[in-house]
């Protein structure tokens, strides 16, 4: 079967939702409500054509002066009147009637220039009102207007501005039974907050990307669309897993190596859950600084804490992240969780990934994700599936930090956040009051094809030096040792009432 001949958009992220574009000759009608980026889209549909594929092209405009038009280009760094100058773009400003009587000449003038110029592509900014009345009228007229570009197999974006379309219920429009392609375009209110979106609803002669995409309109380059969170991506994605048996990236944590097996897995998805404050980002800060040592590279992403802010932290326990920063070994990611766009975020971790090839992955933390995101539906859930599918096909150990509401004890080891059943490992960290202090316990709870003994250890943070594991027997003169205690993960822990032989009794 011969390949289909495809003409990319070029278009950043909308090729790879329209499986590497739209079969040459389709007439695509572009749908939206006012401001949804339509003019925007068809014009760079067109620029990139001219600019980068050698296929020049018509824009066609009935209401926007080419004088703006060229303003609002340039905005973009899209020098169009360079492109008209070399012929590869030419911008018609004109009335519908005359456009469409245009169409329907055998000897057109407008269809004449396009052959001149060996046009390829074209973009009409505003056909509805081309299309006439109600009822079978705009079907018929659209079907003139149709004939008249395929004539000279042009490849052509029709704009139709279309009120009704916004909302999650949007009325069909009567020319898309007969466009080739549909694509819809939105501005959708989540919150106080708006995000566009683009859902190709039909493409005859390929396949697409079904669902909502999110895009931006970004000044010096135009339109960015990022696929959804949850479309498919390669297979050997959804196949991937902590395949390697032997293969593990120690903690950087002293005395945590022998607790978890010599250390995490390749491929592994590791959860470290407690509350505010029990050294969940310190024990984060030395993993990084532990693949630094070893020559690993390392990425941390925040939402939580600003850069200059984490390695602020990390040199208060001995760490200088800006040096291995400097050498290449360790990048610090932060983005701002404040209305998050899940879809573009989600692009930048596979871009960051892809390029950066970490060995070691840490994510603190995840709890701001499901404050941003919500935990009861399917969106945190279907975004953290995605991001453990990444960090599995690229074979990183990867550490999500959790913030465990609880302060005392545990009644659930991942509160509202449903998803313990994705993760091969999860450690509790939990305050444990004794008399009246406050010591710090970590027990691992799960550890997926491990052996795993759930014992709670005492742990302690020392300033310059990080966290440690302290020893199930402590020195004489010290507090008694957690193995003294029953209930430590519950809110009442209390002196264990049998004597052990092997522990000196402390007074």
């Amino acid at each position: 079967m011969p390949e289909p001949d495809l003409v990319k958009t070029g278009i950043s992220g909308l090729d790879a939702i329209l499986s590497e574009g739209i079969p040459r000759g389709n007439v695509i009608l572009l749908e939206g409500a006012i401001g949804t980026g339509k003019t925007t889209l068809g014009v760079e549909f067109v620029y990139r054509g001219a600019s980068e594929f050698d296929e020049p092209g018509l824009i066609v405009l009935f209401e926007v002066s080419p004088e703006k038009l060229v303003r609002d280009a340039a905005r973009f760094g899209w020098d169009l009147p360079a492109l008209e100058r070399e012929n590869r773009v030419k911008i018609i400003f004109t009335t519908r009637p005359v456009f469409l009587q245009e169409l329907q000449q055998a000897d057109s003038l407008l269809l004449e220039e396009a052959a001149k110029m060996g046009a390829r592509r074209i973009f009409v900014d505003g056909v509805a009102g081309v299309l006439g009345g109600d009822g079978d009228e705009p079907r018929e007229v659209f079907h003139v207007l149709v004939e008249g570009l395929q004539r000279e197999h042009l490849t052509a974006v029709l704009a139709v501005e279309a009120s009704a379309l916004h909302g999650d219920h949007p009325v069909a429009l009567p020319e898309e039974s007969i466009a080739d392609t549909v694509i819809r375009l939105r501005m959708e209110d989540i919150a106080r907050s708006t995000v566009r979106s683009v859902q190709i609803v039909k493409s005859r002669g390929h396949d697409f990307q079904m669902g909502r995409h999110s895009f931006r309109i970004v000044d010096g380059h135009g339109i960015q669309a990022y696929r959804r969170v949850q479309a498919p991506r390669r297979s050997n994605r959804d196949r991937a897993a902590a395949f390697d048996p032997t293969s593990r990236v120690t903690t950087g944590v002293p005395g945590l190596d022998a607790i978890v097996n010599g250390g995490y897995l390749l491929g592994s998805t590791t959860v470290v859950a407690g509350i505010s404050g029990v050294g969940k980002s310190v024990m984060a800060c030395q993993f990084i600084a532990e693949g630094a040592r070893l020559g690993e590279r390392s990425l941390m992403l925040s939402l939580d804490e600003q850069v200059p802010q984490i390695l602020r932290n990390a040199k208060s326990i001995g760490i200088d992240l800006q040096a291995e920063i400097d050498r290449g070994l360790v990048r610090v990611h932060y983005d701002p969780p404040q209305e998050i766009e899940v879809d573009h975020h989600f692009h930048e971790i596979e871009r960051i990934v892809q390029e950066f090839k970490p060995k070691r992955v840490v994510f603190d933390s995840i709890s701001t994700y499901g404050s941003s995101l919500g935990t009861e539906g399917r969106l945190f859930r279907d975004f953290f599936h995605a991001l453990v599918a990444l960090m599995k096909e690229h074979q990183t150990a990867t550490v999500y930090n959790h913030e465990n509401p609880e302060m005392l004890g545990m009644s659930s080891m991942m509160g509202t956040f449903h998803m313990s059943s994705l993760v091969d490992n999860i450690i509790l960290m939990n305050w444990v009051e004794i008399g009246d202090g406050f010591r710090l316990g970590l027990t691992v709870a799960k550890m997926r094809a491990n052996p795993t003994i759930r014992t709670t250890h005492e742990c302690e943070v020392v300033n310059g030096e990080g966290m440690r594991i302290l020893s199930r027997q402590l020195p004489v003169g010290m507090a008694l040792p957690f193995s003294r205690y029953q209930g430590l993960i519950s809110r009442a822990p209390t002196r264990h009432p049998l004597q052990r032989p092997d522990i000196d009794e402390q007074k």
